[in-house]
């Protein structure tokens, strides 16, 4: 059978390619395509092919390891967190509705099978692994871009690996009585404990950066490489240093002994997934046919819950009264739709917990240090949330386009189908930043102007999180409008797979986010000028005056929602199911 699997990865592999450049001949492909080109060529690979570092290649040599291991250790205890404690999906396999039919009744060992989901996946991993080689040469010498190359591809194939081998002691653990309630409090509870002991530990045996650690990025690398070289933490990170190592080799001989300890981390992590003896046929086989009715489902105008798991039970965010405003029903539909997280009681207690945090650092001085971190990572961070929240919400777009044809019986107008669409995401991109202006003022209040010389006072970030909901609802009218007036080009949208023709779809919708943020803010910041020198005159001060200036800017910002909203509406009521959704 290996021959046969092959021929059919490699036929697979081939009808994509064809498929794709096929879709060329349509002139909005043809003009995404070469706008992704011209991108990756323009502002990647030409400042990147046959540029080593040089100086830069110094200082990453310095610096690479310390950083990268930080960012690293970040990021994977991330995907741990979610892999043992909030996921939830069965041991499942990615296998095409094709594959599905044409491998599982067929004489093919379970190991087969998962060898060939692995080998499948290698082609995705190994693109990968080869651009960010060739973006990272920037910052490595000439003769270490192969060396990158394989130290991507030994992290992205590891981190592939620990994701499947969880799914499947997840579905071990089930079959074992521990349902996945249990298992998220184990492995939390756990996770708790050990970060609790390992941070009194490192409390007691590594001081808190001082001021000079905090001078100069090589002061600070000389601090992250301290504490990663101090026990026990050195002793928790030494796979992680493993998995890494070949990819911060200084050169050739140094690369070939940090080989061997990351190919046995990934050896032992092949072994895991191939020794576990979980039956995944019935959870792949579903989430095949998901996959193939959701797709169907698009290309017909499915309705609503087409293709979708069954629905679970969860707690209604609010009372829904029996009548009221239309846009209440849809938030509250969302709401429930979005998860836990953001149900309206969760929400306040996490808020109140990060606060309740800030404040503990603000009220130690010797916690100093830490604060100025806090301010000075809340402060990118509050600009960056309402600005790119809903280029990332725009997939839960893609919902009013799959159920058009459910919502077009509702006896609504088409502004309040709009309006009732975009409520929930600027309820939840509002909730999120206000939440981080309330750090960033807890942090930057308690530095005072010399130690936070961004902080506003308290009344100029009143003024930014009053302005922010119609801020986010008028970029939430960028994919809207695509949704209405391009649907076979949003259709693609959240979908898996990429392609230069989806870069240069993404790179549009990027222009008209920030030519949709400059047309709303110029009639908003005309409108605060007069107010906000009348107040900075009468109360010589610039921070009740910005609340001022923010007040009459909030009142021209609504004013371009609703019209934007109407707008919007209007064309709601226009669309043809019969001749605009994609055939």
């Amino acid at each position: 059978m290996t021959g046969a699997l092959l021929y059919l990865q490699l036929t697979s592999l081939r009808n994509a390619v064809l498929q794709r450049v096929s879709r060329l001949r349509r002139p909005r492909y043809l003009a995404a395509t070469l706008l992704g080109a011209a991108y990756l060529y323009f502002f990647i690979f030409r400042g990147f092919v046959g540029r080593p570092g040089g100086r830069h290649a110094e200082a990453a040599a310095g610096v690479g390891l310390a950083v990268g291991v930080a960012v690293a250790l970040l990021l994977m205890l991330g995907r741990l967190a979610w892999a043992w404690i909030f996921s939830a999906d069965r041991a499942a396999l990615a296998f095409t509705e094709a594959e599905a039919a044409f491998l599982f009744p067929a004489p093919i060992s379970r190991r087969r099978l998962i060898n060939f989901k692995l080998l499948k996946s290698q082609l995705r991993i190994l693109l990968s692994a080869v651009i960010f080689s060739i973006v990272s040469n920037r910052f490595a010498s000439a003769s270490t871009w192969w060396m990158h190359a394989a130290g991507w591809w030994i992290l992205f194939s590891t981190l592939d690996l620990h994701g499947i081998a969880a799914s499947f002691t997840r579905e071990r653990l089930i079959g074992l009585g521990l349902d996945p309630v249990r298992r998220r409090l184990l492995f939390g509870g756990s996770l708790l404990l050990l970060g609790a002991g390992l941070g009194w530990w490192i409390r007691q045996t590594v001081p808190p950066p001082a001021e000079a650690d905090l001078a100069g990025v090589q002061a600070f690398t000389r601090y992250l490489q301290a504490a990663q070289d101090t026990p026990p933490l050195s002793w928790l990170l030494a796979p992680l240093l493993w998995v890494v190592g070949p990819f911060f080799a200084p050169d050739a001989a140094a690369f070939l002994r940090a080989l061997g300890p990351a190919l046995l981390v990934l050896g032992a992590h092949y072994v895991w997934v191939i020794r576990s003896e979980v039956a995944f046929e019935e959870a792949s086989i579903e989430l095949s046919r998901r996959k193939a009715e959701r797709a169907a489902a698009l290309l017909a105008g499915g309705g609503l819950g087409t293709g979708r798991r069954p629905a679970r039970r969860r707690r209604d965010p609010f009372p829904l009264p029996p009548s009221g405003p239309a846009p209440l029903a849809f938030l509250w539909r969302n709401l429930i739709a979005a998860g836990p997280l953001f149900h309206p009681r969760n929400w306040a207690l996490l808020s109140a917990a990060v606060l309740a945090g800030a404040a503990w650092l603000a009220a130690h001085p010797a916690h100093r240090v830490w604060l100025s971190v806090v301010a000075g990572v809340s402060a990118p961070l509050g600009l960056w949330v309402p600005l790119a929240g809903p280029m990332f919400l725009r997939r839960d777009v893609r919902l009013l386009f799959e159920r058009i044809d459910v919502v077009k019986v509702y006896p609504l107008r088409g502004w309040q189908v709009v309006g009732g669409e975009m409520l929930s995401p600027v309820v939840m991109i509002t909730a999120v930043e206000w939440l981080v202006i309330g750090v960033h003022g807890i942090a930057a209040g308690a530095l005072g102007p010399h130690g936070a010389p961004l902080f506003l006072g308290w009344p100029g970030l009143a003024g930014i999180a009053l302005i922010t909901p119609p801020i986010v609802g008028l970029m939430m009218a960028i994919p809207f409008a695509a949704t209405l007036y391009f649907p076979d080009w949003m259709a693609a949208v959240g979908q898996p797979g990429g392609g230069l023709d989806l870069l240069g779809q993404r790179l549009l919708f990027s222009g008209a986010y920030l030519l949709a943020l400059v047309a709303a803010l110029i009639p908003a910041a005309l409108a605060a000028l007069p107010p906000y020198f009348l107040m900075s005159w009468i109360a010589g001060s610039r921070s009740p005056a910005l609340l001022g200036g923010a007040a009459a800017a909030f009142l021209v910002l609504v004013g371009e929602c609703a019209a934007v909203v109407w707008w919007l509406g209007r064309r709601y009521e226009r669309f043809d199911l019969s001749r605009e959704l994609p055939q």
